[in-house]
């Protein structure tokens, strides 16, 4: 294996490692193995129990089959539905909580003489209780690629084509899928949005409607 195999084979392994492909134990045995090969200037023999990136393809010489949580296209460790819908929960705690103080500080400028809460008051109310919800998933997902809740539960959202990280671009239209999902969805007593939310549970790929509709996916980032 030249150095330029060996500087490749190696950014791939952390980028598998980044994305939640492989174990961390895995990890530290890929590279020693990976360096093993590099000193000893011979390639590595196969093997049939570490896992790969991408299926069918050699990670520094090493070909395996894939985990039972594996996603089929990617190779990445897929977030379980009860994981996903605990990182939620945690989510709308945190929503909750800025709405209540939202609320607790516009009843401050409340006018005694008309029992009307102010102009800027009502204003930052709107834009909090329905403007908040995307805006949060937007920035949180664009920056960091998770909400709090999925930092609480240590899963990340990545695209859907090579488990990479997703832009600012992609993660508005994943929070703008959701939003309009659930406004469509009050129109119909919630259900297109239910019905989103229950889709991994017989996704192939534990994608909801809006990964789908965003190019996403959901894997575990420890």
């Amino acid at each position: 294996m030249d150095p330029q195999q060996h500087a490749d084979a190696k950014a791939r392994l952390e980028r598998d490692y980044l994305a939640g492909a492989i174990s961390a134990d895995e990890y530290t045995r890929l590279r020693r193995q990976l360096h093993e090969s590099a000193s000893a200037q011979e390639s590595v023999p196969e093997h049939e129990s570490l896992p790969t990136h991408v299926a069918g393809d050699p990670l520094t010489g090493f070909r395996v089959a894939a985990t039972a949580d594996a996603d089929p296209v990617t190779r990445a460790r897929l977030a379980s539905w009860g994981g996903r819908a605990a990182g939620w929960f945690v989510d709308v705690m945190v929503l909750l909580g800025v709405w209540g103080a939202t609320f607790v500080w516009a009843f401050t400028t409340e006018d005694p003489a008309t029992d009307e809460i102010s102009d800027t008051a009502a204003l930052v109310i709107f834009v909090v209780l329905f403007l908040g919800p995307p805006l949060y998933q937007w920035l949180m997902i664009g920056r960091w690629g998770q909400t709090l809740g999925k930092m609480a539960l240590g899963i990340r959202v990545v695209r859907s084509e090579d488990a990479d990280r997703v832009s600012y671009g992609r993660a508005l239209g994943r929070a703008s899928s959701l939003w309009v999902l659930g406004i469509f969805g009050s129109l119909l007593l919630g259900l297109p949005l239910l019905l989103a939310y229950l889709w991994p549970l017989w996704d192939r790929r534990n994608q909801t409607l809006y990964d789908k509709m965003a190019s996403t996916i959901v894997v575990r980032d420890r």
